[in-house]
């Protein structure tokens, strides 16, 4: 009989932020500068990982009420990333020329989930001052 294996997510904390940042440079093709890890610290829940992550943040986003979108920024060329990211509901509305500096293709596109219904009353908001 096969256990399921439970997958538990731990916060971001300044004990495993250098751990994050290793990871990150493994994994992905963009450097990112200190401040992306101190705000990583600052946002707390919102700093999950994976598909986990993504709900994660979906979830608080939805039960939170204020935000009407969510954006994220993908290379052009991440095929996989753009279709993980539309399983969840985001479309892509818009594309950046030479938005990353350092890798090949440098535009990326940026997508969009809406958290409001279509026929919801407006908030007045297009989204949630950052």
């Amino acid at each position: 009989m096969l256990g399921h294996s439970r997958i538990e997510l731990g916060d971001v904390t300044p004990h495993n932020i250098k751990q994050l940042k290793r990871l990150n440079q493994v994994i992905f093709p963009v450097s990112y500068n200190d401040k992306f890890y101190k705000d990583v610290l600052e946002v707390g829940e919102l700093a999950k990982l994976g598909t986990k992550m993504l709900n994660h943040v979906l979830n608080i986003c939805e039960k939170d009420g204020t935000f009407d979108n969510i954006y994220l920024h993908v290379q052009i060329s991440n095929e996989s990333a753009i279709h993980f990211y539309q399983k969840f509901g985001f479309e892509i509305i818009e594309t950046k020329k030479n938005y990353y500096k350092r890798i090949e293709p440098a535009d990326a596109h940026v997508l969009q989930k809406s958290l409001r219904s279509p026929c919801a009353p407006p908030s007045g908001e297009l989204q949630k001052a950052e």
